[in-house]
């Protein structure tokens, strides 16, 4: 495991400084290995850095980059296990181990806020003047360089996978770009002018951000895990198939996400007298319609086909067709 991280990391990078990355080679899985492995040589030098120089900033920047270790180690086993097909007790996947893991990092994101923003206060009582400030300004700058080629990376695997886990990692190595900008601003004002109060004033600001970018990444992940519906203006667009079909009605129409495959439920009713095969091929048409709103999700359709005989005897109600 260790010496597979080490050796694709390597590539990676190699491949960075070579000026071509393949797109090909940045799987989700790959993307997060790169992450740990570009966090774990960050988080080396910072702490080092931090406790010379005692910068809370540095120090806070330190903590994000550890906690970005384990939670790409967790998202790489966590996509691994998402990729699992389904079996006898888990007939739809495992496809929702990867908003648990989005739900858990930004939980985990939430409680550093919380130790940087404390830390901060304690730091603004205790008016103390940093040492290293010049090391402390070239880790920060080479923090930037590094975590900006990630961000641009992981967008680039978000983007082509769809993947929420590495999207909610994009955004937190997002935040750590702009808080890494921020803090070396920072060190840049203490160094020149002296004004070290800044380094817990802005301790403060960064936890702001970063809890605010966490609180995001915990209410995507508890959306998807509620199985939130699709986008209003795509039910609509189904809605609109429906009404345009050959049909009477339908009821009962549900949508779900989960990851890139999007699931639908949908009762439909017929005339008087259709025979089966005609009816088939109806919510056949329904189906390839549906599919054809956006062809690079993954659908999963169920169709149910209704007599419209069945609610002469019972009181059910369902939406007709506008033209019928």
């Amino acid at each position: 495991m260790c010496l597979c991280i080490y050796i694709e990391g390597g590539v990676f990078w190699g491949c960075v400084l070579g000026g071509v990355v393949s797109m090909e080679f940045l799987t989700p899985k790959r993307a997060t290995i790169i992450a740990a492995l570009t966090s774990g040589f960050l988080v080396v030098i910072k702490f080092i850095v931090a406790f010379s120089s005692g910068s809370i900033v540095v120090l806070a920047s330190a903590i994000d980059s550890l906690l970005d270790i384990c939670m790409s180690l967790f998202n790489y086993f966590a996509l691994k296990n998402a990729e699992k097909p389904a079996n006898q007790n888990f007939n739809y996947g495992f496809g929702k181990l990867l908003y648990i893991a989005a739900l858990l990092e930004g939980i985990v994101i939430l409680g550093s806020a919380v130790y940087i923003f404390y830390q901060s206060l304690w730091n603004l009582s205790h008016q103390e003047s940093l040492s290293y400030t010049d090391m402390a300004i070239f880790v920060m700058v080479l923090s930037i360089v590094m975590v900006g080629a990630l961000v641009w990376v992981l967008g680039k695997v978000a983007k082509s996978s769809g993947n929420a886990v590495i999207a909610a990692d994009m955004l937190h190595y997002k935040s750590d770009l702009f808080s890494n900008g921020a803090i070396l601003l920072s060190l840049l004002v203490m160094s020149f002018w002296g004004f070290y109060l800044l380094d817990p004033i802005l301790g403060i600001l960064i936890s702001i951000y970063i809890a605010y970018g966490a609180l995001r990444i915990i209410k995507n992940g508890a959306l998807m895990l509620l199985d939130r519906a699709l986008p209003p203006v795509m039910q609509v667009q189904i809605t609109d198939i429906l009404h345009a079909s050959q049909i009477v009605g339908f009821y009962n129409l549900k949508t779900r996400i989960v990851g890139d495959r999007a699931f639908v439920v949908v009762y439909i009713i017929f005339e008087e007298g259709i025979t089966l095969c005609t009816a088939h091929s109806i919510s056949d048409q329904i189906e390839a319609q549906i599919k054809a709103l956006e062809r690079s999700r993954e659908w999963e359709i169920i169709i149910h086909l209704e007599p419209i005989e069945h609610f002469a005897n019972y009181p059910f109600s369902f939406t007709k067709r506008k033209d019928t």
